[in-house]
């Protein structure tokens, strides 16, 4: 029996309802994971990985002066920084040499890993004192803690934090005539020029060493 027009238009008409009905519906796009951000490096880390470059270009290349800086790829957390800046001195070439150490790529040529700054004339004065990384037995979040107990004892200081909760600390190390020993300088505040004040621990020891306000 044949089946006249309707009949087979309405038979075809189920069949492909039948096949759209069976057929899965598409799964929903994974969302992308975002980035995370770099890990920050701590001040001892980022000063071992300069000195390796340092070292190539002056065997007898000695520890001058080094502070954090930042970098908005990588936000710092206590006791450690995106950007490094160490100054490097060689005696026997009386040359000092800057590096950058960064945890990624930034604006302004900054690159991840060491990057050789600029070289200029050197010459010793007693204000402030070359001396060996291995004098650097101390890391930036050991010397936080020190210095945090420090803060502790102080009711002044104490009362700066209460009322700048939020308060960055910077850190410099370096040897000066302010304290016997190489030191790690924290800084409570932006920049040294505007810190509330400053706590110094051996770089050596992690020993609480002075505060200034």
């Amino acid at each position: 029996m044949k089946l006249n027009f309707f009949s087979s238009s309405f038979f075809g008409l189920s069949l492909l309802l039948l096949t759209g009905c069976s057929s899965e519906a598409p799964a929903p796009a994974k969302k992308a994971e975002a980035k995370k951000p770099p890990e920050p490096a701590t001040g001892q880390s980022a000063l071992f990985q300069t000195y390796q470059q340092a070292r190539l270009w002056s065997p007898d290349a000695m520890v001058l002066k080094m502070e954090n800086g930042n970098l908005p790829e990588a936000p710092p957390q206590p006791g450690k920084y995106g950007l490094w800046r160490v100054t490097y001195v060689s005696l026997t070439k009386k040359l000092k040499h800057d590096f950058v150490y960064a945890v990624s790529d930034s604006e302004g040529g900054i690159v991840q890993g060491v990057r050789a700054g600029s070289e200029s004339p050197y010459t010793q004065t007693p204000q402030v004192r070359p001396f060996a990384i291995q004098e650097v037995k101390v890391d930036t979040p050991a010397a936080l803690e020190s210095a945090s107990k420090e803060v502790e004892k102080d009711k002044d200081m104490k009362k700066v934090l209460a009322e700048n909760k939020d308060l960055p600390v910077q850190y410099v190390l370096e040897w000066t005539s302010a304290t016997p020993k190489p030191a790690w300088r924290a800084i409570y505040g932006l920049s040294i020029s505007q810190s509330k004040f400053s706590i110094y621990i051996d770089a050596s020891d992690g020993k609480f060493l002075k505060k200034t306000h």
